[in-house]
């Protein structure tokens, strides 16, 4: 069990993806990326997973997106198993009535 709390309020959810939303050298970038639950389990199903690492990435179109990749418990990060992309980017694939897009 971590001993990191990862849970915040949506307040704070809301200043800090507004701020990325906002700034300036951020503007025309993706804001968001969605990528399956089953997906996700795969990682976390992966015997010896303990945590799940987010890397940002270009994909082929120079997008910003992401890479996921399982954890082991000394830190190292997963590689010769189960690599997530193909990810849903917002803008493009967005539900805009969420509260956290400006």
């Amino acid at each position: 069990m971590s001993t990191n709390s990862h849970v915040i309020t949506l307040d704070q959810a809301q200043t800090m993806t507004h701020a990325f939303q906002n700034a300036t050298q951020f503007q025309g970038l993706t804001v968001a990326s969605m990528i399956d639950k089953e997906a996700y389990q795969l990682i976390m199903d992966q015997s010896d997973c303990v945590n799940i690492r987010t890397y940002f990435a270009l994909n082929d179109d120079d997008k910003l997106t992401i890479v996921v990749v399982g954890v082991d418990a000394n830190g190292a990060d997963m590689t010769d198993g189960v690599l997530l992309n193909r990810a849903l980017n917002c803008p493009t694939t967005c539900f805009t009535n969420s509260e956290l897009m400006i």
